[in-house]
């Protein structure tokens, strides 16, 4: 497509004539938005990516794909093929698959905090075979009790 646009340009440039300047000054303007906006693309993904994690950019990343296959194919009048749709519904679920057990970390990360507050250093002590409660305040984590 690139070779065929580059034939009609230096053709243009040989023949010469209004038409051919016009769809050389429309080659080169659009070669000039297409890399402003590259560019604006890259630079917005970088500043995202120093906010997020690798991980959240890749999500993201995957839902831009799809999103873009979509509304090309929309504009364009194109028809998706089964396999299409296939690769559309993978990538959709496994990006609400993603989000879901994130939420499901966090959820339980948070319950965990609060009940480390709640409870502090209090921790059940069962080295001689009894349960009883002691106090630890320097550590939140469980006591280890293997060869004590």
């Amino acid at each position: 497509n690139t070779l065929l646009a580059l034939d009609k340009l230096r053709h243009a440039f040989t023949i010469g004539g209004s038409a051919a300047m016009k769809y050389a000054f429309r080659y080169v303007l659009l070669s000039f938005v297409n890399g402003i906006a590259f560019t604006s693309y890259n630079l917005a993904s970088t500043f995202v990516l120093t906010r997020i994690s690798v991980v959240h950019h890749a999500a993201l990343n995957c839902i831009r794909r799809v999103f873009a296959i979509v509304v090309t194919s929309v504009l364009f009048g194109s028809r998706m093929t089964m396999l299409q749709f296939l690769g559309i519904a993978l990538a959709v679920v496994g990006f609400f698959s993603y989000i879901h057990h994130k939420l499901k970390k966090e959820i339980k990360e948070k319950r965990r905090k609060e009940l480390r507050k709640k409870w502090g250093g209090i921790m059940m002590d069962t080295t001689k075979g009894e349960r009883r409660w002691i106090r630890k305040s320097s550590s939140l984590l469980p006591i280890n009790t293997i060869g004590n």
